[in-house]
């Protein structure tokens, strides 16, 4: 006789790059263990591989984690913790009036959201009729410096744009592209590092008071490991 199946519970969430809804179930035991080992070998590559092999089994439905950006990856790992593990967890937060002073603060989950600065577009214009579409950096790529920054604007230009035709990016080749960036002025590329420098970050504001000088504190947690310290 075959033993019983356990139901698992659906939620959904709204996947904050494409404002699409999306449904998952709680990590199991064997996601745990996954987990684990990455927590165990302490390296980041292997926490961030874990994480994206958990989001790939527990969201329904056809989702390429390869391709999400790194507040997608952070954001549904967060929805899948509060409700396979727990909706709140605690925080230690420093204060300056004492290197011993931290305060443990109880932060709900739930509450955690992507916060986009306003403003904040994929489409922006170049000129007065030339725009182009970017797409957000993948979970692979660490940050955007000197050495590695133009090779991630490239890979994110999606479209170019005027107002009487568009180009996919299929439709243009390496080289093509790399002549219409150069083209571009100081003033012109610096609207696509504004769009990189304001793109969406998982973001908490906390309020609390300082359990050593009785001071009130607020301080603003961003990214996922902020909210595990």
């Amino acid at each position: 006789m075959a033993l019983p199946k356990l139901n698992v519970p659906v939620y959904e969430a709204i996947l904050p790059s494409t404002e699409t809804v999306i449904k998952y179930r709680p990590f199991l035991v064997k996601e745990e263990k996954v987990l684990l080992t990455a927590m165990e070998d302490g390296g980041h590559a292997s926490m961030m591989n874990a994480i994206k092999n958990i989001i790939k089994n527990c969201v329904q439905g056809e989702i390429n984690v390869n391709r999400l950006p790194l507040f997608d990856i952070e954001y549904l790992f967060l929805k899948l913790r509060s409700k396979s593990v727990g909706e709140t967890a605690e925080i230690g937060m420093n204060c300056t009036c004492s290197e011993e002073a931290v305060t443990q603060v109880t932060i709900n989950m739930d509450e955690i959201n992507v916060v986009k600065p306003e403003g904040h577009n994929r489409k922006i214009m170049i000129s007065d009729d030339v725009g182009i579409m970017l797409s957000y950096p993948v979970i692979t790529t660490d940050g955007i410096n000197e050495e590695d920054g133009m090779k991630i604007v490239k890979d994110c230009i999606e479209m170019i744009y005027t107002t009487e035709e568009t180009h996919e990016r299929d439709s243009f080749s390496s080289e093509e592209l790399d002549t219409f960036i150069d083209s571009m002025d100081t003033t012109q590329f610096a609207k696509i590092r504004d769009f990189f420098d304001t793109m969406p970050k998982l973001q908490h504001t906390v309020n609390y008071t300082c359990s050593v000088c009785g001071e009130d504190k607020e301080m603003i947690l961003q990214g996922l490991d902020s909210f595990f310290g």
